[in-house]
């Protein structure tokens, strides 16, 4: 099964409707003491929460219940997507105590303990999306660079987006010719599981792509 699959799966549905998976996280989370990964990942804290930007955007933690929120206008909901909780609740859980980053990027596919999940070739996240901008190279340049990427000069069209500040990810595209359709590939550093399973990677993925899609089409 595809290391991508399960993230695809659970698209579209939130958290909480994942009732025994849900009390679980915010189970271990309650009462939480945030001074470790406050130090490891730089994270702000007051006496109710601890703060985490995803993909540029503002969450919390309750420390009291374990609960997740984030901020959408002025004010925060608890309702938050399957693979947007678990990118942060997995990134607080498994930041190991010196993780680092290598500069040496690689497919998820690639990671450490993934090979053995991506036995099948067929990848439910990636071939949909390319053919959604098939053709269409300037929205998803335009979609990029309004998400905050950063231009590289990969393939057709490249950019570098930060999940979570301690976590780059690479969207590489190659648009459809007379030869190949069109084709894209997500690179994360090889050692990002310093930070998180390598499962979580197909969630941050996910995630990523429905934002260019809301953004770009």
């Amino acid at each position: 099964m595809n290391i991508n699959y399960h993230a695809f799966q659970n698209r579209g549905y939130l958290f909480s409707s994942h009732e025994a998976l849900a009390e679980q996280w915010r189970t271990a989370f309650s009462g939480y003491n945030p001074t470790r990964i406050s130090r490891i990942l730089h994270l702000e804290e007051d006496e109710n929460y601890l703060y985490v930007s995803y993909f540029q955007r503002p969450y919390r933690l309750s420390l009291k219940d374990g609960i997740l929120e984030k901020k959408l206008k002025d004010s925060w909901t608890e309702e938050l997507y399957f693979n947007e909780a678990m990118s942060i609740y997995h990134l607080l859980h498994y930041t190991r105590d010196l993780p680092l980053n290598s500069g040496i990027w690689v497919p998820n596919t690639s990671l450490k303990g993934a090979g053995v999940h991506s036995r099948s070739l067929y990848d439910p996240l990636l071939p949909p999306f390319a053919m959604k901008f098939s053709g269409k190279i300037s929205r998803l340049e335009a979609a990029c660079q309004l998400l905050g990427g950063i231009k590289l000069s990969k393939g057709d069209a490249s950019y570098q987006f930060t999940a979570f500040p301690q976590i780059p990810l690479q969207l590489i595209f190659w648009d459809i010719d007379e030869d190949f359709p069109a084709q894209v590939q997500i690179l994360f550093d090889r050692q990002v599981t310093d930070f998180v399973h390598f499962e979580t990677t197909g969630c941050i993925i996910s995630d990523l792509l429905e934002l260019l899609e809301e953004t770009g089409i």
